[in-house]
């Protein structure tokens, strides 16, 4: 934690940017986690705001894992010939990530955001496995929105002891995880639900402006 803000403390936008875009690429020794706290800390001492470090945190997040997808979607099975990558992609791994993404698909890809140790590997396999980048790119997006604020809070407001905001982070990631799942689902349900609504009213107006012409010429 201390090496992490000292590299924070000269320019903790650009600094969190770099560091959480290493961490896509799976780059000991920091872990995400810690990036976020220590922006967090950094947010308690006004060094930068709170939307600016979950704009940076968020855009780091995004470009390390974006480039994990792209290295799937290029590099396939040569992802054993780079030293870096070959310690996270397992033969067994892959073969296990492989058989969640076709049994699950777009779940898997939100799941493995808050699931440390297979999050590059599964975005990995998502752009080995062919999903499209937008799709790719919602999903991951949707997860950085839950997990980059709150956890930027909590480095804020522990801002005197980190390591306590690390133990609450690790307790309610996957609570936090299920909880936003579920008002995604409902949002999303609410949304398919109005817009059947709508497409039904259209059809009902279709239908009356089609018998009017006919009961007209009676």
């Amino acid at each position: 934690m201390d090496a992490v803000l000292k590299v924070l403390a000269e320019h903790a936008g650009i600094s969190a940017f770099l560091l959480l875009a290493a961490c896509g690429l799976g780059l000991p020794p920091w872990s995400e986690e810690v990036v976020l706290l220590g922006t967090g800390y950094f947010v308690a001492a006004d060094s930068i705001s709170f939307l600016a470090g979950c704009l940076w945190c968020s855009a780091g997040l995004l470009a390390g894992d974006s480039l994990v997808w792209w290295m799937g979607k290029t590099l396939g099975h040569r992802v054993y010939r780079v030293p870096l990558l070959r310690r996270h992609m397992s033969p067994k791994r892959q073969a296990r990530l492989r058989r969640l993404f076709l049994r699950h698909g777009k779940k898997a890809v939100f799941v493995a955001r808050f699931v440390p140790g297979y999050r590059m590997a599964a975005y990995f396999m998502s752009g080995n496995l062919g999903m499209r980048y937008w799709k790719f790119l919602v999903l991951d997006l949707i997860g950085i929105l839950i997990t980059v604020p709150p956890s930027i809070f909590l480095g804020r407001l522990f801002a005197e002891n980190l390591d306590a905001a690390g133990v609450l982070l690790r307790r309610f990631q996957i609570p936090l995880a299920v909880v936003a799942g579920g008002v995604l689902g409902l949002v999303l349900w609410r949304s398919l639900l109005r817009r059947r609504q709508r497409l039904e009213t259209l059809r009902r107006q279709r239908a009356e402006r089609g018998r009017c012409p006919s009961e007209m010429s009676r």
